[in-house]
């Protein structure tokens, strides 16, 4: 007699709708931390790219008179006049038009100093598509068909995330060097709510939303770290000591307080 084989027990409909089911719980519970994990990565990695650009001011500052590439003229191998600096206890005169503002030559004419384009790129950088890939005027200063300073570039949205103190001096170590570019106003001084939109916001066709430069002022307190661009209410300073500050809305403001001492108004360069 053939005894009849043991069938295989299957898994029935029910059962397997309570494994997706239980999956997908587990997954919505660990994706929150595991975003959170990955934002964590992105900030340090952005302190280590400030540190980096840091280094590269103070060794470029070294060989140029203790003067980093923002008091240096073009002429002399700087990059002052594609920024808008301070003016006394007044608020800034730019020496050119906003539209031709381009701080990022602050880091372009720094290409021997700096290690590699991409550390000028935050990894949490959704403004600017992609980390510059080689030392072109278009990828790092967003200028397009420059020729010589002064001559009116044409503007394009670059691929760096920092800004620059365009009146930064070694001589005050409290002065802000650099930074993410996530910074706006909150509308309310002294509020702890982050901006809306972020200073130097704009497109290739409209570039004028807010404003590229802004002085280090008595509005100062007005502003804020952008809620969703970078760090997402938060952000990192590069000071002219040499370390980079992880900062909240409310220590921003304290840094920008604090960097006053030796130029009144500082400018801030924002890139697009």
């Amino acid at each position: 007699m053939i005894k009849n084989k043991k069938q295989k027990k299957a898994f029935t409909l029910i059962e397997l709708l309570v494994v997706i089911a239980i999956i997908a719980i587990l997954a919505a519970m660990l994706l929150p931390a595991l975003a959170a994990a990955k934002r964590k990565a992105q900030k340090i990695n952005c302190v280590n790219n400030l540190k980096e650009v840091g280094i590269a001011f103070r060794i470029w500052e070294g060989d140029n008179n203790d003067k980093y590439p923002m008091a240096v003229q073009a002429s002399q191998g700087g990059a002052s006049e594609y920024l808008t600096h301070a003016n006394g206890n007044n608020p800034p005169v730019s020496v050119i038009a906003a539209s031709d503002l381009t701080p990022g030559m602050a880091f372009l004419v720094m290409s021997n100093e700096l290690s590699a384009p991409k550390i000028l790129y935050c990894p949490s950088d959704g403004i600017h598509n992609n980390a510059p890939t080689n030392w072109s005027s278009l990828q790092i200063a967003g200028i397009l068909n420059e020729t010589s300073p002064m001559t009116s570039p044409q503007n394009a949205i670059s691929s760096i995330s920092y800004f620059v103190g365009a009146d930064a001096t070694e001589a005050d170590p409290q002065a802000i060097i650099s930074g993410d570019c996530n910074i706006g106003s909150a509308g309310v001084s002294g509020s702890s709510s982050a901006s809306t939109l972020r200073f130097g916001n704009g497109t290739t066709a409209q570039y004028e939303q807010m404003p590229t430069v802004a002085y280090n002022g008595p509005t100062t307190g007005f502003w804020s770290w952008t809620a969703n661009d970078l760090h997402q209410k938060t952000g990192n300073i590069l000071v002219a000591d040499g370390s980079v500050e992880s900062t909240t809305i409310s220590s921003l403001h304290t840094y920008l307080n604090n960097a006053t001492n030796t130029v009144a108004y500082p400018c801030f360069n924002f890139i697009y």
